[in-house]
């Protein structure tokens, strides 16, 4: 039976170029704060940075595969998934995300030119759109409402899940406005998290209006798969 209460396994991505960048940039603005000179290496990549396409699904860093590899050593060796009985994997479909999932899980949603990855006990693994980064877009004022939207579908997703101990991959700027937190995850973190559904905003409402009314909820229902569908089906 489909519990009210999931237990979550939330895990940030490993370090992305687009991390390095930004790493190299603010080490440049205080090399100039401090009059030396910033390292030509850092002020090369922090050029890059303003390539926005790159910045939004960089791949994985080289000190990033080492996270990932370090970490996955970490959850074999403690049977991180076979203890808490994961049952579920999903990942954002960014590139860094995707690259985790698959290096520490061993799971990840196929491609059209490569399988699906599952790990025991794992038995489903799902791509989700609802767990992209937050966008450059929706950073502007008066421009959250998308966002806090999203997060609101991927909750009612994994309420809608009948697995109970799930392991998400995903960005650090999604993790901390769902949790609101006040800082940011590091990269390869792993946070067990509780979610009561039944605290879940907007979820008994949708249910009781489902009741009252059949054709306002399979529209309801298209809206919401068009922005937290799963890919891995």
């Amino acid at each position: 039976s489909m519990s009210d209460l999931k237990t979550l396994y939330l895990i940030r991505h490993a370090e992305s170029l687009e991390n390095e960048r930004i790493g190299c940039l603010q080490r440049s603005l205080s090399d100039v704060g401090r009059l030396s000179l910033p390292r030509m290496s850092d002020l090369r990549r922090s050029v890059e940075l303003i390539n926005v396409p790159a910045q939004v699904d960089s791949d994985v860093s080289s000190v990033g595969w080492d996270q990932i590899n370090q970490v996955r050593d970490q959850l074999r060796a403690d049977e991180f998934l076979t203890k808490n009985n994961v049952q579920l994997v999903a990942h954002s479909p960014l590139l860094r995300a995707r690259h985790t999932s698959e290096g520490m899980l061993g799971c990840v949603t196929a491609t059209s030119s490569t399988e699906q990855k599952l790990s025991p006990p794992v038995k489903r693994v799902e791509e989700l759109d609802c767990l992209l980064e937050k966008a450059p877009s929706e950073w502007i004022p008066g421009n959250v409402g998308g966002f806090a939207k999203r997060i609101e579908e991927f909750e009612h997703w994994i309420c809608d899940q009948p697995e109970d101990n799930i392991a998400i991959v995903g960005h650090s700027q999604f993790f901390k406005a769902m949790l609101e937190m006040t800082y940011k995850f590091n990269n390869c973190d792993v946070w067990e998290i509780k979610l009561d559904c039944t605290k879940v905003p907007d979820r008994n409402v949708e249910e009781e209006e489902e009741k009252k009314d059949d054709t306002a909820v399979v529209k309801g229902k298209e809206e919401s798969e068009s922005d937290c569908s799963a890919q891995g089906e």
